[in-house]
């Protein structure tokens, strides 16, 4: 069992391959992408991460969760993140468009380093919406089926080394996607009975979307070597995605950085602080 990998061409998306991404995201949850990026852009990222990793900026400045030896922090859109052809790549924007309708923004921009020795990470979904409400003090989660939504946050994911099973590729249940938003959600013994493992590898230079509903987790790191993952989250523009309310903020551009984008590409980036216009001054009667 695979998810559908689709080799990108570098010029506009064709609609057969767009029309196979919106069919693998439906029935699986995830798709492989294959030419997404050019190698000089993935090389330039690469080292900018790196650097962050290794210097302990990443820890320092970055959110950070630890995750079995894994972990992970914010990255500004600053120097290699600031170019167009990574934040606003038109096939992206494509298949995006597609998937999340017209009025989607970025939600985040996340590394993910997998350490030596890292553990195999709880399976998990990243982003259930139940529609919770409080009554009487108690937060009582909406009881129908969500489960026929549409997507509403989608995970690009560029891992930034070769991935193979030693280094700990991202685990993938396909097709669970659709069960995060059941009235009752299924618990892992039942995920990994019902749906097939497929494992997220692929050489450097490969990508790979996932539905921010689907359950998955990292696996084992038994490498030398840190494995660092690059995760660009999209979503609907009303959605705000949970794991980041303790951050702010979550898409972080300096206003000089912001200047700089197209004007087109400016909703993209609707969540963040500079992006904001403010409505009153400081002092108001």
């Amino acid at each position: 069992m695979s998810v559908s990998r689709i080799a990108l061409p570098r010029g506009p998306l064709p609609p057969r391959a767009l029309r196979r991404v919106v069919q693998g995201m439906a029935r699986d949850g995830a798709v492989a992408l294959d030419g997404l990026f050019p190698l000089p852009l993935l090389k330039r990222l690469r080292a900018e991460v790196y650097r962050r990793h290794h210097s302990g900026e990443l820890r320092a400045q970055g959110r950070v969760r630890d995750i079995g030896g894994r972990y992970a922090a914010v990255l500004p859109f600053r120097g290699p993140f600031l170019n167009k052809a990574f934040y606003a790549d038109p096939r992206v924007l494509a298949m995006m468009g597609a998937l999340l309708g017209p009025d989607f923004c970025i939600s985040s921009l996340e590394t993910v380093i997998s350490e030596p020795g890292a553990g195999r990470q709880h399976q998990h979904v990243d982003g259930p919406m139940r529609f919770d409400r409080l009554v009487g003090g108690k937060k009582v989660p909406y009881r129908g089926d969500l489960s026929d939504l549409p997507p509403f946050a989608v995970s690009l994911c560029v891992p930034l080394c070769d991935v193979d099973e030693e280094n700990g590729p991202t685990a993938i249940w396909t097709g669970s996607h659709r069960e995060a938003l059941r009235p009752r959600p299924p618990g892992e013994a039942e995920v990994g009975r019902r749906f097939p493992l497929v494992p997220m590898a692929g050489p450097f230079g490969s990508a790979f979307l996932f539905d921010f509903r689907v359950f998955h987790g990292g696996t084992p790191n038994y490498s030398r070597e840190p494995r660092p993952l690059l995760i660009m989250v999209f979503t609907r523009s009303w959605y705000r995605d949970p794991n980041q309310n303790e951050v702010f903020p979550s898409v972080v551009i300096a206003g000089k950085d912001l200047a700089r984008v197209p004007a087109e590409h400016r909703p993209l980036f609707m969540l963040a602080p500079a992006a904001r216009r403010p409505l009153w001054g400081a002092r108001t009667s």
